[in-house]
């Protein structure tokens, strides 16, 4: 009797512990609710804005919430700004959650996000140098008559 006391605690233990699991998702578990991104550009140096809050400057790692787009703003003075927006795409660590049977499991990763991933998952912008405006200097005549962008004219004598 001794060995049928100690099986059937073992079975409790084993079926606590596999209603436990169920009670947490796969991918929150495997995965996390967050997910590192790099941001890379070129020139480096550049200054980082995820969804309005500034997280530091090229190159970095940055942690974004999984689930939910995000807007990545690069910017640099001297340069034309980037931006990108991030998608999600579901986390195939979700399907766990079915061959174990957690259906509460896939609630829960579904909620929290983590039963998607963050793509891309690096971002690389090359930054484009703002145009500069051009003085239309140009010599007329003789060498000291100058005359400069909009009809304006200067005498260098």
């Amino acid at each position: 009797m001794k060995t049928n006391s100690r099986t059937a605690r073992y079975a409790a233990l084993a079926l606590s512990g596999c209603l436990l699991l169920n009670l947490t998702g796969c991918a929150t578990i495997l995965s996390g609710t967050s997910q590192t991104v790099e941001v890379r550009s070129a020139p480096h140096g550049a200054r980082v804005v995820v969804d309005g809050r500034d997280v530091g400057t090229t190159p970095l790692k940055a942690d974004l919430k999984r689930g939910v787009p995000h807007t990545v703003q690069v910017s640099k003075d001297g340069y034309l700004d980037e931006t990108v927006v991030t998608t999600t795409r579901g986390n195939g660590v979700i399907a766990l959650n079915m061959i174990l049977g957690g259906g509460v499991g896939a609630v829960i990763d579904l909620a929290s996000g983590a039963a998607t991933h963050v793509t891309p998952d690096a971002v690389a912008v090359d930054l484009v140098e703002e145009a500069r405006p051009q003085s239309n200097v140009r010599l007329t005549g003789n060498s000291s008559d100058v005359s400069a962008g909009a009809g304006a004219r200067f005498n260098l004598q």
